[in-house]
């Protein structure tokens, strides 16, 4: 056996061990993708549920809430900060995930589906009051979107409508 036999068996064995590396690396980075967005789904899916709780758990603040959708203007100083709290929560939730969408972190079934519950209460008078005082407080991008649902009718009903009307009605 030659030299030059001997550095072309070592080129391709070296070869072969650049193209497992590289099959290796990209099945890790795809698994990590599918970490990073499963992570990222559960975040906004119990950030969500966080929000949600306060109706369940405290019907007084749940009564605050749903008076500040209708933009009740009876609501006193402490009613109203309470209230807009829960909106900038909300809607910071909400603007976390389209970040996550965005960035290509998030899948977009789970954001077609969240998107449905935002525009329900994004609509209603109380909140659309609360994002012409404070639409700055957000970025840029997630502005567009809020923008554009609120001239969107919703496909669920908005909860302060529920609340008048009766859940199965």
């Amino acid at each position: 056996m030659n030299w030059d036999s001997v550095a072309a068996m070592a080129e391709m064995l070296g070869a072969i061990a650049v193209v497992v590396s590289l099959i290796y690396l990209g099945r890790q980075v795809r698994q990590n993708t599918t970490a990073v967005r499963t992570g990222n789904a559960n975040t906004v899916q119990n950030n969500f549920q966080k929000l949600a709780k306060l109706f369940y758990t405290d019907p007084e603040m749940t009564a605050i809430v749903l008076r500040a959708m209708d933009s009740d203007k009876d609501l006193t100083p402490v009613q109203r900060l309470g209230a807009y709290a829960y909106f900038f929560d909300f809607l910071k939730t909400a603007e976390l995930a389209h970040y996550h969408l965005r960035k290509g972190e998030l899948d977009e079934e789970l954001w077609i589906a969240s998107m449905a519950f935002y525009k329900a209460y994004f609509t209603t008078p109380g909140f659309q009051a609360y994002w012409r005082e404070r639409k700055a407080s957000f970025v840029p991008a997630f502005q567009e979107v809020v923008d554009q649902w609120m001239t969107e009718e919703p496909p669920i009903k908005r909860p302060n409508e529920m609340s008048k009307a009766g859940i199965n009605q």
